[in-house]
């Protein structure tokens, strides 16, 4: 056998007595072909002994009286565009106000106070001094993220309200000065006014070093000042633009008096 011969016979994986072309195939195929072989068996030999181990685990669990056998099924929740939350911010807020509020406390006290007195308690230039300097001593009501009502206090350090209070805010001193309580025109009439007035007292009641609260107010707001705990203090000496105010006092170390049902 020349040497071309015996090449071509052991490429083509052939024999010398001369086998038929169809079984000429190279050795790496045939063993390629074994390898599939015993990995399709192998396979199938492992899944026989899960089928029969899971008919053992079943027959098992049918035949104890207190085991079943159960499927859990996870219920499919498809969440419509009208199910979804349209805001993140929280339905009702409490928090100090900062200067960045004072557009919008402005805007309220303007329309509550300019329409029924025709003078704002405080100018624009006001809030923003005692959000700058005091914002602790101020409290906001907002409604997803809108501001509803507010209350604007400072530091004061006599024992009754004179006009420098109006603009001065005295720090580390016993007395509050309540300048400013209003609500949002759309607002009123549902009883936030005096739910915010009992938290803002509460809020008063725990922070150090508070004895008082002050604030002045025309005639027709004493009962209401007098229902939330406050007493008469007499004639006020401050007057803005002729009229007349009464002072009224609130102590912090008193009986908190009840808060009404108001569902918040």
């Amino acid at each position: 056998m020349s040497d071309l011969e015996s090449r071509d016979l052991l490429e083509t994986g052939g024999t010398c007595g001369g086998s038929s072309p169809s079984l000429r195939r190279p050795l790496c195929i045939i063993r390629s072909d074994t390898k599939k072989k015993r990995k399709r068996r192998s396979g199938q030999q492992r899944r026989h002994k899960a089928a029969l181990h899971e008919g053992n685990m079943t027959k098992q669990v049918s035949g104890s009286p207190f085991l079943k056998p159960f499927f859990l099924k996870t219920p499919v929740r498809v969440v419509t565009p009208r199910q979804q939350r349209r805001h993140t911010l929280p339905a009702s807020e409490f928090r100090n106000l900062t200067p960045q509020d004072a557009i919008s406390v402005f805007e309220i006290e303007r329309e509550a106070f300019v329409s029924v007195s025709g003078e704002c308690p405080l100018t624009l230039n006001e809030v923003l001094n005692f959000l700058g300097q005091c914002p602790e001593l101020s409290l906001g009501w907002f409604e997803e993220g809108q501001l509803v009502a507010f209350i604007i206090g400072s530091g004061w350090h006599k024992e009754r309200l004179s006009q420098e209070a109006m603009t001065q805010h005295v720090p580390d001193t016993p007395t509050v000065h309540i300048h400013v309580l209003s609500v949002h025109r759309h607002c009123r009439q549902q009883g936030k006014g005096s739910i915010l007035l009992w938290r803002y007292l509460q809020y008063l009641r725990c922070m150090p070093g508070l004895r008082r609260a002050l604030l002045i107010c025309e005639d027709f707001l004493v009962p209401f000042y007098l229902k939330a705990g406050f007493k008469e203090k007499g004639p006020s000496e401050i007057s803005v633009s002729n009229m007349q105010f009464q002072e009224m006092e609130y102590m912090l170390n008193g009986q908190v008096y009840a808060r009404r049902n108001s569902g918040c």
